[in-house]
């Protein structure tokens, strides 16, 4: 069985037949096409427009799709008949005939494990320890990118103690929301580490970082985290070759803001739609716009667009970048209904698919396994390894290694989330190896930069620039309902930043590719 990260193919000159297969969750890219020819991959999208006797042009349903998640999501690419091989499933062509089949899976629930909380933490440490030795094997310079969380904190740890000269790299920022800086000294002087890089992100950074992504970037992925990625592989690459993160950990052990929120999913679910309106309207009422991360504001709007939404898409519908109304006004293209998350087609297909998987799950098993099988492989892993292999690093995390994944999807809930805790495993572990409280209890902080007030500031340019949306989108995306969450958003009573960051992405993968057309 391979594990690792990777994506491959085998050709058999003699059958002609290909065999194209993806890691478990889909660290390594790989995208595909079949024709009169046969089938077609490479492991960039940009690769197929090298073929000059081919006319590619953007899929709209995957742009609608894009807007909604701020990604190119499961199998879905920028190009009409180009896709993403799925993690763990390989292809395989014989004579103009092409069969998938899924060669690794593991589910949340599945085979649990009866375990008490020492039994739990003593295989962790086992597993972890042995992924952490494995993972750091190189015969180059290896390091550690150190948030100051849970999860990097728990890697850097087990890294010092096998190589006790380890260096750790982490972002700063002056606006005490997003820094990291002060929580990751904290950490590696507890550790004990001696080479801790601290390294100043300012706006004037980020605009420098944020050209150098969108010129190399392969195809539009809107996370803004993806530019700290990007800025911190670049700073540090000049000592170190190999990185380990603390990628998957949310995933696989429930680190995410929703999973608070699921012992009060059937309660809402129960609300009737016309309250549920109310109390979105009573929310941007009463709650101001917030330019710091994830604000009361915007929590509770996310929280509420999930309802009404058919179960199988509530994990898709949170984190969706804005309400099924507001999509419908802002694609006015899109036909009736594409938008409404009680559908079982339409935005949500994919959500829905993966649904029929998840149908027998508890509701903190379902929202691990949408997290594990379409968040983490095209949003997480996605941004890491690319930003990284742009400054040619490899990013390797611990956290992915198959023995953790299985033994972390075989954990009984209680181990995860429990009475509206996170993590809970991995803090008790922490607390454990006898990490201060401030460290092993910290709230949860996302790794990026204060992107809706610098959209206010430095990035404005790039927002005047979207007066040419209905140009670039062919029509896709209304003008006028754009400038009204601009406006809102500029004026602090609603944060946007997450559908006007989408569509400056957008633009800019849209103005290096002219020759593109939109089906």
């Amino acid at each position: 069985r391979l594990d690792g990260m990777f994506a491959g193919a085998f050709h058999d000159r003699k059958t002609a037949r290909h065999v194209l297969f993806r890691d478990p969750l889909g660290q390594k890219p790989l995208y595909y096409c079949s024709d009169d020819r046969g089938l077609i991959y490479a492991s960039e999208v940009r690769a197929f427009q090298e073929l000059s006797d081919r006319t590619w042009r953007i899929d709209r349903e995957a742009f609608r799709r894009y807007l909604v998640n701020a990604y190119y999501v499961a199998d879905t690419s920028p190009f009409q008949g180009v896709r993403k091989l799925l993690p763990g499933m390989l292809i395989e062509s014989v004579d103009g005939t092409v069969r998938s089949e899924r060669w690794w899976d593991s589910i949340p629930g599945q085979d649990t494990i009866k375990v008490d909380a020492i039994e739990a933490a003593e295989e962790f440490e086992r597993l972890f320890e042995r992924s952490c030795s494995i993972t750091m094997r190189s015969d180059v310079p290896v390091g550690v990118f150190l948030s100051g969380g849970v999860d990097s904190s728990m890697v850097l740890d087990s890294c010092h103690r096998l190589v006790p000269d380890i260096k750790s790299f982490s972002v700063s920022m002056e606006d005490a929301d997003y820094d990291e800086g002060s929580k990751a000294r904290e950490v590696a002087k507890h550790v004990g580490v001696k080479r801790h890089t601290s390294i100043m992100m300012d706006q004037e950074a980020l605009l420098a970082s944020f050209d150098g992504l969108m010129h190399k970037m392969d195809e539009p992925q809107a996370d803004p985290g993806f530019v700290n990625v990007y800025y911190l592989t670049q700073q540090s690459r000049p000592e170190i070759t190999v990185a380990l993160t603390g990628d998957g950990a949310d995933e696989l052990f429930g680190g995410y803001i929703p999973f608070v929120g699921v012992p009060f999913e059937s309660v809402f679910h129960a609300v009737p739609d016309s309250l549920i309106a109310l109390a979105r309207y009573g929310v941007t009422r009463l709650l101001p716009g917030s330019d710091g991360y994830v604000g009361p504001q915007f929590r509770a709007l996310a929280y509420l667009q999930a309802f009404p939404a058919a179960r199988s898409a509530r994990a898709s519908v949170w984190l969706s970048t804005l309400p099924a109304d507001e999509l419908e006004n802002l694609m006015p293209l899109a036909e009736p209904g594409f938008f409404d998350p009680t559908r079982t087609d339409g935005a949500f297909r994919i959500s829905n698919e993966y649904h029929e998987v998840s149908s027998g799950m508890s509701s903190v098993q379902r929202l691990l396994y949408y997290y594990q099988k379409v968040f983490l492989p095209e949003f997480v892993c996605h941004h890491t390894d690319r930003a990284a292999m742009m400054h040619s690093l490899e990013a390797r995390s611990p956290f992915l290694s198959v023995p953790m994944i299985e033994f972390a999807n075989r954990l009984p809930n209680r181990f995860k989330v429990s009475r509206m805790q996170l993590k809970v495993l991995l803090k008790h572990v922490l607390k454990q190896r006898q990490f201060p409280d401030p460290i092993v209890r910290q709230r949860k902080q996302g790794f990026t930069f204060p992107i809706a007030r610098w959209l206010k500031q430095s990035m404005r340019p790039m927002v005047d620039a979207l007066s040419d949306i209905e140009e670039i989108t062919d029509g896709e995306v209304s003008l006028k309902e754009l400038n009204r969450m601009i406006d809102q958003h500029m004026d602090g009573r609603r944060s946007y930043y997450r559908i006007i960051y989408n569509l400056i992405v957008f633009r800019a993968w849209r103005k290096r590719n002219p020759g593109l057309t939109f089906a």
